[in-house]
């Protein structure tokens, strides 16, 4: 990893559980992230000023593979030992090695830019994504106004 330790990056991602006994499966967390992607979709055919969001959405969701590739996890609850994702990223990826250390480098400059971003703040990735959200939807409003005036026309 690069500058920043697991851990720091561990503490910044981590969601707050309201009962840590409660521990939602793989499957399933996956399944509400589909359903909430299909939703998001239908959506979108509703509403164009959502494209932006899709589009950022996206490339956030694509920087998920490089960080879970990049090295060591964070001990957790049902996960007892760090381990490293990376040996594992090839052969489910059915990636070169070189692609997978060039996976691992990219996840490792996203944490760091991600952990020095957020300083000592709690917080600081629900604020980086709320501010992500707000530009594109300053976007979509600006670009579509401006659509709109020259459709008017």
């Amino acid at each position: 990893m690069g500058r920043h330790t697991a851990d720091q990056f561990g503490a910044l991602i981590a969601p707050q559980r309201r009962n840590p006994d409660q521990v939602t499966e793989h499957s399933e967390y996956l399944a509400m992230m589909w359903r909430m992607t299909r939703a998001l979709e239908a959506r979108t055919i509703d509403d164009p000023e959502l494209l932006p969001q899709v589009i950022a959405l996206a490339q956030r969701l694509a920087e998920v593979v490089n960080v879970a590739g990049s090295g060591q996890r964070r001990p957790v609850r049902h996960r007892p030992a760090p381990r490293r994702v990376d040996g594992r990223m090839r052969p489910v990826l059915g990636i070169s090695k070189q692609s997978a250390s060039e996976r691992r480098h990219r996840g490792a400059e996203a944490i760091d830019a991600r952990v020095t971003a957020a300083g000592a703040v709690r917080f600081a990735e629900a604020h980086r994504e709320r501010a992500a959200i707000d530009a594109a939807a300053d976007y979509a409003v600006a670009n579509l106004a401006e659509w709109r005036a020259r459709r008017a026309a």
